[in-house]
Parts: structure tokens; C-alpha cells; sequence
């Protein structure tokens, strides 16, 4: 069985290319062409950025997502849609902020809700946190304030999971730049789903344990994985092969075990298909 590749169309970067002379040009954006373009370069997942709806409303107009519709049945492809993590805190301590983010992620699950997602993923903290955690404060106040963060991120991942009604096992917690010890007793108390991000883990951001340790402690409840290189100290979202990501030792980990989710590359294009011929020069059994 071969695995299933994905890409995540128009990252933040393709959003400059809609300027001209200045002047924005939304007559150059098609996001459905943006997605066959994909999978015309051999995806057949696509990863939705739910950032998108805010940053260029109407992008995923009822025709578009109509028409995203039709491309999942012609293509024989599958969706994911990653939730809004600019501009919103899970973890705030204000309460209009935490349901702000709320409203941001359930805004998000509805309008995709028609095209049937594999899951939705979700960073469970934001910007806010990170800040603390770098104020090098004592053991027992850094402690406390974790214990916080993560009580309203809990709280507000119930909130969604409520106003939504969308199986709990269908949204995906991400490895992000926050313990990930800490949020892992709140995905089992609340049947959640893991998205598992290796450039992340291998940037040091989501704790001391390796790519392996990862796959075979937390996966009965992987549910899709962001496939990009990395290395300690912060560096991620690099194409296949030049850090330090095992990736014929993962990937023929996955088969092994027949993972079924899909393997989403964070890389603009051109990367994710550096990356790909990366896959077929040296563990061609993942394509198989």
C-alpha cells in the first residue's frame, strides 16, 4: 500500500504574489486553479489553510468549495483543513480573546464542513504562550502558568468540539511550540486526534524526543503528519533530505504499521516536488 502525499496550496508566501506595481490584483487569484495545480503535480490530498477566509474573504466562496466538491470526486482526492493560527490565542487569558478564537475555528469548520475533511487541525496555543515560555521565569511560575494555558486551551478546544458537533476523534491536535507532555493528557481526556508535525519536533520545539519515539508513543491517535525537514536549534519547513529528518526510517515505519493518513508537505510547490523525487530516488516502496 503507498502512502498518501499531500501539499497545503497557497502558503503565506503566495499571497505576495497578488501584488502588482503596489496595487493588489485579486483578478490573478483562482484558488480552485491553485488546487489542480497540485494535484495535477501528482497530491492527492490537499491541505485547506483556514487562515485564507480572513485574510482574503471570499476566497472560499459556496462556489468554490462547490467546486472543491466536484474536484474530490473527479480526482479521487481528500481534504484536510488546517484552522486559523494567525491572530488568534486558545490560551488567552482574556475570555474575549479565547472566544474569538472559538468563533474563528468554528467559522472555519462550517464553511468546510461540505467537503467532508479527513480532520481539522488545530494549534491548541498561540503566540502568547511562546512569549511566556521565553521569559526565563522560575521553575515554579513557568509551572503554574502552563497549567493555565493549557486548562483554557482545554476549554477552548470543548467549545469548538460543542458548537460544531464534528467527532472529537476528527480534530487533530498539532506539535507545536508548547509542551507537547502537557497537551497530551487533554487529547486523551477529550478522544482527540494528533497531527504530527516533524520539522517541529526536530526545530526542539514540542519536547526531547526523537521522530521514532514520537511515531511509536503517540500513534493510535496520529491521524495525519506535516512532513518537512528540520533541525535543532528552529529550523523547519525545509524540503526532504537536507537536515536531519529519517525519512526512509519513517516512512518505511508507516508502512509497516499501514498508516492510511495523509503525509502533508508545508513547502511552497516547487519544495514539495524536490521533495517527492527525494521520496522516489530513495524510498520509491512509499510510492508503490
Amino acid at each position: 500500500m503507498a502512502l498518501l502525499f499531500g501539499n497545503r496550496p497557497f502558503e503565506f508566501f503566495d499571497f505576495f504574489s497578488l501584488f502588482q506595481d503596489g496595487q493588489f490584483d485579486m483578478s490573478k487569484l483562482n484558488y480552485v486553479q491553485i488546487v489542480e495545480k497540485n494535484i495535477d503535480s501528482g497530491f492527492k490530498h490537499i491541505e485547506i489553510t483556514g487562515d485564507l477566509i480572513y485574510i482574503l474573504p471570499g476566497i472560499l466562496s459556496p462556489e468554490t468549495i462547490s467546486r472543491l466538491i466536484e474536484l474530490k470526486q473527479e480526482k479521487s482526492i481528500s481534504y484536510s483543513v488546517h484552522l486559523p493560527l494567525w491572530a488568534i490565542e486558545p490560551a488567552a487569558f482574556s475570555p474575549h480573546i479565547r472566544k474569538a478564537s472559538v468563533d474563528s475555528f468554528v467559522d472555519v469548520i462550517e464553511i468546510t464542513k461540505a467537503l467532508d475533511p479527513l480532520c481539522w487541525v488545530l494549534h491548541p496555543t498561540g503566540a502568547l504562550t511562546v512569549e511566556f515560555m521565553n521569559m526565563s521565569l522560575p521553575e515554579f511560575a513557568e509551572g503554574m502558568m502552563m497549567q493555565q494555558f493549557t486548562s483554557y486551551a482545554t476549554n477552548t478546544i470543548k467549545e469548538t468540539l460543542e458548537r460544531t458537533n464534528i467527532p472529537s476523534r476528527k480534530l487533530a491536535v498539532e506539535n507545536i511550540e508548547y509542551p507537547f507532555d502537557l497537551m497530551y493528557p487533554v487529547i486523551q481526556q477529550i478522544d482527540l486526534s494528533i497531527c504530527f508535525d516533524t520539522g517541529h519536533l526536530l526545530a526542539g520545539f514540542s519536547g526531547q524526543i526523537s521522530i521514532m519515539e514520537f511515531i511509536d508513543k503517540y500513534y493510535d491517535r496520529i491521524i495525519e503528519l506535516h512532513l518537512h525537514d528540520g533541525k535543532f536549534p528552529r529550523i523547519d519547513h525545509k524540503p526532504l533530505g537536507e537536515y536531519d529528518l529519517p525519512v526512509r526510517e519513517l516512512l518505511l515505519k508507516l508502512l509497516e504499521k499501514n498508516f492510511a493518513g495523509p503525509l502533508i508537505y508545508e513547502l511552497n510547490l516547487q519544495e514539495a516536488i524536490q521533495s517527492m523525487d527525494y521520496i522516489k530516488n530513495n524510498i520509491p516502496e512509499a510510492l508503490i
